[in-house]
């Protein structure tokens, strides 16, 4: 309870930084803003491990799934709610510093709601936390990923994590460098690209997965990020990219995200889970800072890029044909 309410306080205080960021012109304050929020980004590994810890072996998919779904259900409204109190048909200019002021108020109000009714850990002698220092935590972290029980799910994570990463800043950046998108136009597609998602943590829940086998959905899910990958560089010169390849994108991602995260917690022990759940974290972190580098050399060189990923997808196929359900 003490590491969520610290971590949406540090949230918080990342939307005060971008709002003044905005306000003042600086980028460096925004630099500030986003270091914080990410730094505190971790603790979705802590609500990750309580699910686990609470799913019986064959739930935890269907019950990662369901977190999942409640979380894109503020990724379809945010985007276009941001992008709308961004426009000046509201204030008669373009003020990009309410969205964020908005995220503050709300954010404030999950403390509350936090503060309120989730329950206090009880801390027994078997369960007390061991000290140690953060060097160790961060190098633990990294380092589980190159464990032999999770080594190629963690391949697969930090593959699904970057191609997620560099789809959204390839469609955003090409959306409106080169077809001039307004920031309202661009909260539309946002709002569209998690509309899809829940759609797929939706069907992945309540269908695929009482009907195919968890192994199955996972190298399904790599060959829909594939075919995204394939119509990318077949419409790369038409706002379609963004629009098209982003569904079979983000139904792969929905296929893949949680039936990893569910093998990996079945690998390894329960008093495992916190330390499993970090790594996909790291991974995450990793991901998305190899596909910014990755787009941030190559952009505007579309092609090139896409034809990067696919390569990479192609051999987290060949991986995933390893992994034994």
């Amino acid at each position: 309870k003490i590491i969520l309410i610290t971590s949406l306080a540090g949230i918080a205080a990342s939307f005060v930084f971008s709002a003044l960021g905005v306000y003042w012109g600086s980028l460096a304050v925004l630099f500030i803003s986003r270091a914080i929020a990410g730094f505190m980004d971790g603790s979705e590994a802590v609500a990750q491990a309580a699910i686990a810890d609470l799913s019986e072996a064959g739930d935890k998919a269907r019950n990662m799934g369901f977190a999942t779904f409640a979380g894109t259900i503020g990724f379809i409204i945010g985007p276009m709610v941001g992008g709308f109190l961004a426009e000046p048909a509201l204030t008669g200019k373009y003020h990009y510093e309410i969205p964020f002021v908005l995220s503050l108020i709300l954010t404030v109000v999950n403390i509350v709601v936090l503060n309120a009714f989730f329950p206090k850990e009880i801390i027994t002698a078997n369960t007390a936390p061991i000290k140690t220092s953060y060097i160790s935590l961060l190098s633990k972290g990294f380092s589980f990923c190159f464990d032999k029980r999770i080594r190629r799910l963690s391949f697969l994570l930090f593959v699904l994590q970057g191609c997620l990463a560099a789809f959204f800043q390839l469609s955003t950046l090409s959306l409106v460098e080169k077809f001039h998108y307004s920031s309202g136009e661009v909260g539309l597609f946002t709002t569209f690209l998690g509309a899809v998602f829940s759609g797929g943590i939706f069907f992945v829940i309540h269908v695929l997965l009482s009907r195919i086998s968890h192994l199955t959905l996972l190298k399904s899910g790599i060959g829909l990020i594939a075919i995204a990958i394939i119509s990318a560089l077949y419409f790369h010169q038409s706002p379609l990219m963004a629009w098209i390849s982003v569904i079979p994108l983000m139904l792969g991602i929905a296929m893949m995200y949680n039936v990893l995260l569910a093998f990996v917690s079945n690998a390894v022990s329960d008093d495992e889970q916190g330390e499993a759940m970090g790594s996909g974290t790291a991974l995450k972190a990793l991901g998305w800072l190899s596909s910014s580098l990755l787009v941030g050399l190559l952009y505007p060189h579309l092609v090139v890029i896409l034809i990067v990923l696919l390569m990479v997808v192609l051999s987290s196929l060949i991986v995933a044909f390893k992994i034994k359900g």
